[in-house]
């Protein structure tokens, strides 16, 4: 077993395990349905959700192998927070890196997205006294050594700008691409519609792009994905979106395809609207890898079995797999040592 070099990782740990007990969440309910009314889009299930990806990720041991020995310290640095409030707990990854770094945190919460993460900070200053008073809830950035931002309104530029004199990451608005084949087993296509579907598909690493064959049968991602996301079904936020977008393309007279809870299209917008997920077809693997190429910024990830040379991650995996949330920010974190 690894010996525990990194002293920061223990109360981290703890809160895991603690998350983790069967009845944790069970006294939140009244914090769960509150953030619900503020933000609707928060569904219960999805904020369950996301505490229990949190808790994932506050494993002994994962935490010793991404945070320990060789990870940067940084005290006496603060680093500013600007998440995306495209989920809940968005922010948790990207703080997480700081406090291991040992930065004090300077957070811009996003405004539908507030009551969530200064529960966990509760939490973990009960278990760690010291982290008390790092984290500072701000209207307004204040001056930092380094900033990170989760841009998904597409003001990259202006972001870049802004902060062009002090380190930065400021992460593009991407989405997931999921390559399919035809040949996918039924539990790949439940693990893809989870991609496809949790948090209605609106952070950045939910799948968004379908890359398929011409030939391709597109019945069974149909099933597997209303079956996947029918608690959605009277959600009524994306309805009003599904009825938009399939009047739209009524009137200009566009195919489309029904999934119950969301439309499948042949599209080459790149940012496809809430519900709505796009495919395009493909004659050979090459053709994948120049189309993947040529919009490499705007990808998160890309699930799928790949071809030979390529790199892809599972079907189910861009919640998931942790190493997604946090690689960026700890190289960026290197980076300003």
């Amino acid at each position: 077993m690894q010996p525990l070099e990194n002293d920061k990782i223990l109360p981290f740990a703890n809160l895991g395990i603690q998350m983790r007990m069967e009845d944790y969440l069970l006294d939140k309910e009244p914090v769960i349905q509150r953030q619900y009314q503020l933000n609707p889009w928060f569904t219960p299930e999805f904020i369950k959700l996301s505490f229990q990806l949190v808790a994932e990720m506050l494993n002994l041991e994962y935490l010793k192998h991404k945070f320990n020995k060789g990870y940067p310290q940084l005290p006496n640095k603060t680093v500013g927070l600007v998440p995306d409030g495209m989920r809940p707990l968005s922010a948790f990854p990207d703080l997480l890196c700081v406090l291991m770094a040992g930065c004090d945190c300077a957070l811009k919460q996003h405004p539908k997205d507030e009551l969530l993460l200064p529960l966990l900070l509760q939490e973990l200053e009960a278990l760690e006294p010291t982290i008390r008073g790092r984290v500072r809830m701000v209207e307004k950035l204040p001056p930092c050594d380094a900033v990170i931002v989760q841009d998904m309104e597409q003001n990259t530029a202006v972001w870049e700008h802004y902060l062009q004199k002090i380190p930065h990451l400021v992460r593009p608005y991407q989405s997931s691409v999921a390559l399919l084949t035809g040949k996918e087993s039924p539990q790949e296509l439940t693990a893809l519609a989870s991609d496809i579907s949790w948090f209605f598909g609106r952070p950045r690493a939910a799948v968004r792009t379908l890359l398929v064959p011409k030939d391709y049968d597109f019945v069974p991602l149909l099933q597997s994905l209303a079956r996947q996301s029918h608690s959605l079904a009277q959600h009524h936020q994306l309805l009003n979106h599904l009825e938009y977008q399939k009047s739209v393309r009524l009137m200009n007279k566009r195919f489309y395809m029904d999934a119950g809870t969301f439309l499948l299209v042949e599209d080459t917008q790149e940012i496809a609207p809430t519900g709505v997920i796009r495919y395009v077809y493909y004659q050979k693997p090459s053709e994948v890898q120049e189309w993947l190429r040529e919009r490499k910024e705007t990808i998160y990830t890309v699930v799928g079995q790949g071809f030979d040379g390529m790199e892809t991650k599972p079907f189910g995996s861009v919640y998931a797999d942790k190493d997604l949330s946090l690689d960026t920010t700890i190289h960026f974190l290197q980076t300003i040592g």
